[in-house]
């Protein structure tokens, strides 16, 4: 009898994608698989394909040619809206309804899917605790929050529902370094206490290596690296050694200034 396969399942799944915008190649032939409790992150230039490459997975984009599966069901052939409840997906910028409370933004997709009020408040209690924010500021609006609480606020609506796969588009990239370190130490925690498959859009390099357990490396539409933090950097490729570049030549200059 042949043992058991145990190696983890993918959550989602990229075969042969392709998304053209006009006579623009954005993604060419991408074949690209999230196992069930992984964090990865996806980095490269700016125009590399990032952002399209994430919004695949809930829909927001439509491949030109090959499959995306989540869960193993083809996310054309499933209801969008089924679809986009099972993922939770925070953007920088954040995107909160401003006439609506902090708890009130948290409980929306709650809300959508008919939990109960008593079971909605829960669940916002629950989440204010998990992303760092007093009970208090449940009803509070957004434009009483300053940009790192909003980012809170953010991640919160989208753990709201429970979901199975996180989508993060860049959520932290308009914030202050000391804030933004905050909430990416809290987003490591929060994946390895609720045992979250994230997927991470980041054009920092050093943010991937540090915060990912696998990192994805794309160029003009393709993936050509994908591995652990240890293997990106000893990657000879040269997309990712311009990436790599960067935040070393900065730190030569800090260390410069500060000599």
């Amino acid at each position: 009898m042949p043992a058991a396969d145990t190696r983890p399942q993918s959550l989602v799944a990229y075969a042969g994608v392709s998304v053209r915008r006009g006579d623009n190649r954005v993604l060419a032939n991408v074949t690209l698989a999230v196992p069930a409790g992984a964090f990865v992150a996806l980095t490269g230039a700016s125009g590399a394909g990032k952002t399209t490459l994430l919004r695949l997975a809930n829909r927001l984009v439509a491949a030109d040619a090959g499959t995306v599966r989540f869960a193993g069901q083809d996310v054309a052939a499933v209801d969008p809206v089924w679809l986009r409840r099972q993922i939770g997906y925070a953007i920088q910028g954040i995107g909160l309804f401003p006439h609506w409370t902090v708890a009130e933004n948290i409980a929306a997709v709650p809300w959508l899917l008919g939990w109960d009020s008593a079971r909605r408040a829960a669940r916002v209690r629950t989440l204010l605790d998990l992303v760092e924010l007093p009970q208090g500021f449940a009803d509070r609006y957004p434009r009483q929050l300053s940009g790192g609480q909003a980012s809170r606020v953010g991640l919160a609506r989208a753990l709201a529902a429970e979901p199975r796969l996180l989508l993060l588009d860049e959520p932290f990239g308009a914030l202050d370094p000391e804030t933004r370190a905050s909430l990416a130490d809290r987003l490591g925690v929060l994946h390895r206490d609720q045992q979250l498959t994230v997927l991470l859009v980041t054009h920092d390099l050093a943010d991937a290596l540090t915060r990912a357990e696998r990192v994805v490396v794309l160029d003009a539409g393709r993936v050509v690296a994908d591995g652990t933090p240890s293997q990106l950097v000893a990657s000879a490729h040269p997309a990712v050694q311009a990436l790599i570049a960067s935040p070393i030549d900065q730190a030569r200059r800090l260390a410069a200034l500060v000599a």
